[in-house]
């Protein structure tokens, strides 16, 4: 299958560096909390190995930038919105990262050029950044030649020259944990040529599952499918308060006022899940995201759990807004009725049974499940037994 591989090389520092010129003159280091998350290309030892606190340390010239992911997210989503207008079929690799069907997307442009042409001004007018774009037959080959360009370059694989394209390539480039990568350096298999040299059969011996998918990659065979991106309506509320707070009470309050808000705008209709932000300064302290167990628009059950998960929560600084998204918005399925009711079990004859049934034997045989805690991922925390006739 012919892709494109759309990456803006080291995105969040990208984004940073478009808001703050002046960190295009210096050595920068984008952090979350104690991780770093992206580094100048002459720091790039720092990452992603480093702690923050070691990086600190290391260079302490650099300028240390707090990463604003809620930003990225933004711009990542613009960057896929621009790329769906070009091709149907697009998929989100990563932030800062997708890739794009293009077959058939000759016959709207004269040459491969100017689709990848096409594809730069797509992204830049929409995200102000430009990416660098490769093209080649599957993921891999296209991502490989992405990540050989620069900003507002494309590099194009021609078909059947893959294996030669790859022959040169690090085995790092394999995606693959660390620990194997170690390993192939251990075997001399240094590059990507030396795998593709060998028999399938040997690479499978010694990787086994692993093996056969690490020998058709460096022979430029990648059968992974595309997962196309889909857009789900999402509602979002936000609350901004006058002055910055820590107190857990005060969140869970603007976390109810932002569901009541959200669940009048369902319109008769059910979210699937439910993102809960808190910031400062519009940078991000801390997320939650809850997928529901089924479909709903009770407004009780989110706050239930916005409470649950907001009452624990212990922040580093004080924040200025909540923001509340609802998520996968669409109509509720009906649900199945219970073959039993409540109504049909507390019959007089059957409570008699079940009765005469604790007294024979001294203590409960009957149990029935009550629901604690309906929204738990743990399916032993939803509900509990207690004797049926307690």
């Amino acid at each position: 299958m012919r892709l494109a591989c759309v990456y803006i090389p080291r995105f969040a520092l990208a984004i940073e560096r478009q808001l703050n010129p002046r960190l295009l003159r210096v050595p920068a280091i984008v952090h979350v909390q104690n991780r770093v998350l992206e580094v100048s290309p002459e720091l790039s030892e720092a990452y992603p190995e480093q702690s923050l606190r070691q990086a600190r340390a290391a260079y302490p010239n650099a300028v240390f930038v707090p990463a604003n992911l809620l930003l990225y997210r933004d711009v990542s989503a613009a960057m896929l919105q621009a790329l769906g207008s070009l091709s149907p079929v697009v998929e989100l690799a990563e932030q800062g990262c997708a890739f794009l069907d293009t077959e058939g997307l000759d016959r709207l442009h004269p040459s491969v050029e100017a689709l990848a042409s096409a594809i730069l001004s797509a992204v830049h007018e929409a995200t102000g950044l430009l990416p660098a774009v490769g093209i080649g037959d599957g993921k891999f080959v296209a991502r490989v030649a992405a990540w050989e360009c620069g900003a507002g370059e494309t590099k194009l694989v021609p078909q059947g020259q893959e294996r030669a394209f790859l022959a040169g390539k690090s085995v790092s480039l394999l995606p693959f944990p660390q620990t194997v990568i170690e390993h192939l350096h251990a075997l001399a298999l240094h590059r990507l040529g030396d795998i593709a040299e060998l028999l399938r059969t040997a690479v499978e011996a010694q990787y086994r599952s692993m093996g056969r998918r690490m020998w058709e990659l460096a022979n430029g065979i990648d059968r992974e499918p595309l997962r196309p991106h889909r857009a789900q309506e999402s509602l979002a509320e936000r609350l901004t308060f006058d002055s910055p707070l820590v107190a857990n009470e005060a969140l869970i309050m603007a976390s109810r006022q932002l569901l009541r808000c959200l669940v009048g705008r369902l319109d008769r209709r059910s979210a699937s899940s439910m993102r809960m932000q808190v910031l400062a300064g519009e940078r991000l302290l801390w997320e939650r995201r809850e997928i529901f167990r089924e479909p709903t628009s009770d407004e009780g059950r989110m706050a239930f759990i916005a409470r649950t998960r907001l009452a624990s929560l212990v922040l580093t600084e004080a924040a200025d807004t909540v923001v509340v998204t609802l998520s996968g918005i669409g109509r509720e399925a009906a649900r199945q009725a219970k073959l039993v009711t409540e109504t049909n079990l507390q019959t007089e004859s059957l409570a008699g049974a079940i009765h005469q049934i604790h007294t024979r034997y001294g203590r409960p045989m009957v149990w029935r499940a009550v629901e604690v805690d309906p929204c738990s991922r743990h399916p032993e925390d939803r509900d509990v037994l207690i004797p049926y006739d307690a």
